[in-house]
């Protein structure tokens, strides 16, 4: 199986046919073109379109997706849209072709329609980066330093999304937003997706400021990030109470270099554990927003295969236990998960439950159980959507909505919570590991 990039885009899903706001991007120079080259630039988009909507092992509503192209180009006249998916397409094109005839199509047409409309697909595995973006990616499966605002995120409501973590040392953290800041606003549009509202920001220029809006305690604050390249964290360990352990994996990285593995640190970590008397694991999987998980999940398990990579059409294949020689310790284990957790960390997540007999607490995942490909585009844009779902291993089940739901509900830590250093989850599962079998 073609080693894929498990890296994702966490959001929440906006309401079907809600109509998206514009792109928080400064104007981007408009081009002056004739048909021959308007018409791979509407090519190009029209095919996102049909790839998120149809494609797709998890399709968007088509209502916002086409209208979230339109109004990233700087469309605003009303477009009589139909049910019928070759003449909305037909539509689409032309729409492309108008603003190029009135010399009004932005010279990045193409990453700014496709960006658009991998934000409002309501898939984080769909999504549109230029080369920056993709590279900063990459950097981050690799453990190294990349430019980001430096957060985690998770829900407070419905709707409403809040600071859940500071990566120490990042554009956040320096500009003084705290743990349980309610985000409003990146660059004066609304955040309503988490993760993704902000992923034009990875990877851009050292230096770029970002406005960012959050309410705390009942006051709107308006905080300037200057971004700046920032390693996450990767694995922390220590000892609670009673014989409990704590293993908080931030991002799964994969590298050639031992302090920069997750997998590698992680059954370092347990082994520190183990000399330590663990009796009981918590392994923290929230906001990790995945990478490579194979190694991190073989760590856990014996098992082989770890899970399947389910097709609409074709074979399916078998996900193999990796030669990560696993964890010997066979200790109840609690997993904290959150909307934050996504695409690799649900698969550990998963796995754990499975394989382990792991007890997963908190909040659904962020709906990542997916595999999935990448398509290069005209204007150095690289695409990503779904082509493939995870099933369990035994029985080759798919996860309603490809997310995890935790087997107890927990809620997420507000900002009181945060101030007096208080974690409702974590006390759910030191709850459950102390309880009866």
């Amino acid at each position: 199986m073609k080693l894929v990039l498990v890296l994702v885009l966490v959001l929440g899903l906006p309401a079907c046919g809600s109509a998206p706001p514009p792109e928080p991007e400064h104007a981007a120079p408009t081009a002056t073109l004739d048909e021959a080259a308007v018409k791979p630039i509407a090519d190009a988009i029209v095919h996102v379109y049909e790839a998120l909507t149809v494609k797709t092992v998890a399709p968007g509503d088509p209502a916002p997706i086409r209208q979230a192209a339109v109004l990233s180009l700087g469309w605003t006249a009303p477009i009589p849209w139909t049910t019928d998916p070759e003449k909305d397409r037909g539509l689409l094109r032309g729409t492309v072709r108008a603003l190029a005839q009135s010399h009004r199509l932005p010279a990045d047409a193409v990453l700014r329609a496709a960006r658009s409309m991998g934000v409002w697909s309501g898939d984080l595995q769909t999504y549109g980066v230029d080369p920056a973006g993709f590279a900063a990616l990459f950097g981050l499966i690799a453990g190294q330093p990349v430019v980001q605002p430096g957060m985690t995120y998770h829900k407070v409501s419905a709707t409403e999304w809040a600071v859940a973590d500071l990566v120490p040392g990042g554009a956040a953290q320096r500009a003084g937003v705290a743990r349980g800041d309610v985000l409003v606003t990146i660059d004066g549009a609304p955040i309503a997706h988490g993760w993704k509202d902000f992923q034009y920001l990875l990877g851009v220029r050292s230096g770029i400021p970002a406005t960012l809006v959050v309410q705390r305690a009942g006051a709107t604050r308006s905080i300037t990030l200057t971004l700046a390249p920032i390693a996450t964290p990767i694995v922390e360990s220590r000892m609670l109470a009673n014989g409990v352990g704590y293993l908080r994996i931030w991002t799964c990285t994969h590298s050639d270099n031992p302090k920069l593995d997750a997998a590698l640190l992680a059954q370092k970590a347990l082994g520190e554990l183990d000399r330590k008397g663990v009796k009981k694991l918590v392994v923290d999987l929230r906001g990790n927003a995945g990478g490579f998980p194979f190694d991190l999940a073989s760590l856990f398990t014996d098992a082989d295969p770890l899970m399947y990579s389910l097709v609409p059409f074709g074979d399916d294949q078998a996900i193999a236990h990796t030669k990560i020689a696993p964890w010997k310790g066979t200790h109840p284990i609690a997993v904290l998960v959150d909307e934050g957790t996504a695409s690799g960390a649900e698969m550990i997540a998963l796995s754990l439950r499975e394989h382990s007999g792991a007890v997963v607490i908190g909040q659904p995942t962020a709906g990542g159980l997916t595999f999935p490909t990448t398509e290069q585009l005209i204007g150095n844009v690289t695409l990503s959507y779904p082509t493939s779902k995870v099933g369990t291993a035994k029985d080759k089940l798919v996860q309603d909505g490809n997310r995890i739901a935790p087997d107890v509900v927990a809620p997420n830590p507000t900002a009181e919570d945060y101030a007096a250093k208080r974690d409702p989850q974590l006390t759910a599962a030191l709850a459950k590991l102390s309880s009866p079998a």
